[in-house]
C-alpha cells in the first residue's frame, strides 16, 4: 500500500506515537508529506534553555526528559516526553518560542521529526491537531504540577516508585526499564546513596532487579502498592484528556 508516496511500514512507524495515531488519515497523510523519521540516541540534548524551538518530535519509543538545570551544575527532571506526546510544545504555546527546559534524550529510541513552522501551519488548516497539541500540553502541565507536590510531600520510596512506573509504562514489550541508578537519582534530585537504600529495598522484597544499566520490573503490583497517589493522577490525566490511539 502507498499513501502520496508513503509505504504502510511508514505509516505504522509514524502511528506509534499516541498523538499522530489519533488523526485522522488525511490529516496524517498531509503531516506526512513534510515529516521524517530520526533517531533518538541517549544523552542527546535536543533543546536548550533559551534557546529557539526550531522542530517538533513526536516519539514512536524511547523517553525525552524535560530537566530544570541550576547554575551549581546540578539539575532535575521535572517531567517526561514519550510515545503518548511530542517536543516542540513550547512554540505552539504563544508567540514566544523559547524553551523554558532542557530536552535530553533519557531512552533511545525514533521520532517523526518536522519543523515547528510545518506543524503551526498544519495546525491552523486542521483545527482538530491544534486541539490535540494542546491538550498535551494540558496533560504535561498536569505531570509538571503532580511532580512538584509528590516531591515535597512524598516518601523517596514512593516517589522512587512512580518515577519508575512512569518509565515501565513506556517500556514497549520489556520489563526492562533502560536506567542507572545514577540517572534515576539525578531524576528524583537526590543523592545515589540515598536512593540505593530504597531501590535495595525493593529488590529485596521481589519487586525489582538491579541490573548494571537497568532496573527489571518483577512486580508490577507491588510497585504500584509502593507507589503514592500521583502515579495514578498522572495516568488519569493522560487517559481522559488524551484520545485513545486509533
Amino acid at each position: 500500500m502507498n499513501i502520496q508516496g508513503h509505504t504502510r511500514s511508514d505509516i505504522t512507524e509514524h502511528g506509534r506515537n499516541r498523538i499522530l495515531a489519533a488523526l485522522p488519515q488525511d490529516l496524517l497523510s498531509a503531516l506526512m508529506e513534510r515529516a521524517g523519521i530520526v533517531s533518538l540516541a541517549r544523552g542527546r540534548i535536543l533543546q536548550e534553555v533559551g534557546e529557539p524551538v526550531r522542530e517538533a518530535l513526536f516519539p514512536h519509543s524511547g523517553v525525552i526528559a524535560l530537566v530544570s538545570p541550576m547554575r551549581d551544575g546540578r539539575s532535575v527532571e521535572t517531567a517526561a516526553v514519550g510515545p503518548e506526546g511530542y517536543l516542540g510544545f513550547w512554540a505552539v504555546l504563544g508567540s514566544d518560542d523559547r524553551a523554558l527546559c532542557r530536552a535530553v534524550v533519557q531512552e533511545p529510541g525514533t521520532a517523526t521529526r518536522l519543523s515547528i513552522d510545518s506543524l503551526l501551519a498544519i495546525s491552523r488548516e486542521y483545527p482538530p491537531l491544534s486541539d490535540l497539541l494542546l491538550r498535551f500540553s494540558k496533560v504535561l502541565l498536569t505531570q509538571s504540577i503532580q511532580a512538584a507536590a509528590c516531591n515535597d510531600l512524598h516518601t523517596l520510596k514512593a516517589r522512587c516508585a512512580r518515577c519508575l512506573l512512569h518509565a515501565h509504562d513506556r517500556v514497549d514489550q520489556s520489563d526492562a526499564v533502560e536506567m542507572s541508578q545514577a540517572r534515576l537519582a539525578l531524576m528524583l534530585g537526590v543523592r545515589r546513596q540515598s536512593l540505593s537504600a530504597v531501590t535495595r529495598s525493593l529488590q529485596a522484597r521481589g519487586i525489582v532487579q538491579l541490573e548494571p544499566g537497568c532496573i527489571r520490573v518483577l512486580n508490577r503490583a507491588g510497585l504500584e502498592a509502593a507507589s503514592c497517589e500521583c502515579y495514578g493522577v498522572v495516568r488519569e490525566a493522560y487517559r481522559t484528556i488524551l484520545p485513545a490511539a486509533g
